[in-house]
């Protein structure tokens, strides 16, 4: 895909929306990526803030769980034996 099909992708996609968390959101994705400002904390929802908080604080307080214990927990979610590193 060439830059001009890319940039008219994106110009459809923001022209044929009304959502204005959407758009907030992309414009302060593209400001941080341009570095003209902005923070990724600043783009994320205030529920994902509490869920990285409070996951922050699990750990802070020795409440982890081993990587491979996480990866089994995922598979039989998925329903697969196992994932693949």
């Amino acid at each position: 895909m060439t830059t001009t099909e890319l940039k008219n992708d994106l110009h459809r996609m923001v022209d044929n929306t009304d959502d204005p968390l959407i758009l907030k959101e992309i414009a302060a994705l593209f400001a941080t990526l341009r570095e003209e400002g902005g923070d990724w904390w600043d783009l994320i929802p205030e529920a994902e803030k509490e869920k990285i908080e409070l996951g922050r604080a699990q750990a802070s307080a020795g409440q982890t769980m081993p990587h491979e214990v996480v990866r089994a927990k995922a598979a039989r979610i998925i329903g697969k034996k196992s994932v693949a590193q």
